[in-house]
C-alpha cells in the first residue's frame, strides 16, 4: 500500500512541477503581508517546496518499508491483496489512514499554493474562503472514504442508537455515506475553484451547506430509514 502511496505522491509531484514550469511567470509572489498584500517575491522554483513535501513523507514510509523488509525475512502483509481497493473502500490500517491523509492534505496544498501563484493575486484575502472550502472538501473527501472501517453501529463516524442491534442497515448505511461524502466533496472543491472564477462567495456557501447536507445528514436519514425498513421486516 506504501508503494502505491508513493507513487501516486511522485504522479502528483511531476504534475505540479510541469503547471510550474510551463505557466507560472519567472518571478512570483512567495510571501504575503498580514493585511494580504504582496510582500516578497522570488523564483517560481521556490514552489517545488510545497511540490516535493508528500513526495518525501510517502518516500520516508515506503524506504523505511523497503530496509524493513531487507532486515526481516518475514513478508508483510497489507490488508489484502489489492490496494487499489482497499484505498477506494477505507479498509486499511490506522497508520495507513494516517500516511494517506497527511499526504493528501500536503498534496492540496502544494496546488493551493500553486494556483495563487499562477493567479498573481494581490490580496490573498479575497481567496481565503475558497481556500477554507477546499480543505474542508479535502478532509471530508478522507473521512467518509474511512467509514467502512468505522464501528458497526456508526454513519459518518457517529455512532447511532438505531443501528446498535441491525448489522445489515449499518453495512449499507456506512456504504451509502462513503459514496455521498466523496461526492460531496469533489462538488465542494469545484464550487469553491467555481468562486474564484466569478469573485463571489455565494458558490462557497452553497458548498458549505452541501458538505453538511450531502456528507453528514444526508446519510444519517437514510441510516434510520434503513433501520426501520429492516426492523418492520425483521432483518438483523
Amino acid at each position: 500500500m506504501k508503494k502505491l502511496i508513493f507513487t501516486l505522491s511522485t504522479i502528483n509531484a511531476v504534475l505540479n512541477a510541469l503547471v510550474i514550469a510551463i505557466f507560472m511567470e519567472p518571478e512570483i509572489i512567495v510571501l504575503y503581508k498580514l493585511d494580504g498584500t504582496p510582500g516578497i517575491t522570488s523564483s517560481r522554483w521556490w514552489f517545488l517546496i510545497y511540490v516535493v513535501l508528500p513526495l518525501i513523507v510517502s518516500a520516508i514510509f515506503f524506504i523505511r518499508d523497503r530496509i524493513r523488509e531487507c532486515a526481516d525475512s518475514k513478508q508483510r502483509s497489507d490488508s489484502s491483496n489489492d490496494p487499489i481497493e482497499d484505498l477506494l473502500s477505507g479498509k486499511l490500517p490506522q497508520n495507513y489512514n494516517t500516511l494517506l491523509m497527511t499526504v493528501w492534505i500536503l498534496a492540496i496544498i502544494s496546488w493551493i499554493m500553486t494556483g495563487i501563484a499562477l493567479n498573481n493575486i494581490q490580496n490573498i484575502s479575497v481567496i481565503i474562503p475558497s481556500i477554507i472550502v477546499i480543505m474542508l472538501s479535502a478532509v471530508t473527501i478522507f473521512i467518509t472514504s474511512i467509514y467502512n472501517s468505522a464501528a458497526p453501529n456508526s454513519v459518518c463516524g457517529i455512532k447511532l442508537k438505531w443501528l446498535e442491534h441491525n448489522k445489515k442497515a449499518a453495512r449499507r448505511a456506512n456504504k451509502i455515506s462513503m459514496y455521498l461524502g466523496v461526492m460531496s466533496g469533489m462538488i465542494g472543491v469545484l464550487l469553491a475553484a467555481w468562486s474564484l472564477v466569478i469573485s463571489s462567495n455565494l458558490p462557497n456557501c452553497i458548498a458549505i451547506a452541501e458538505l453538511v447536507t450531502v456528507s453528514y445528514v444526508l446519510p444519517i436519514s437514510v441510516s434510520y430509514v434503513l433501520a426501520k425498513k429492516n426492523k418492520r421486516y425483521g432483518k438483523s
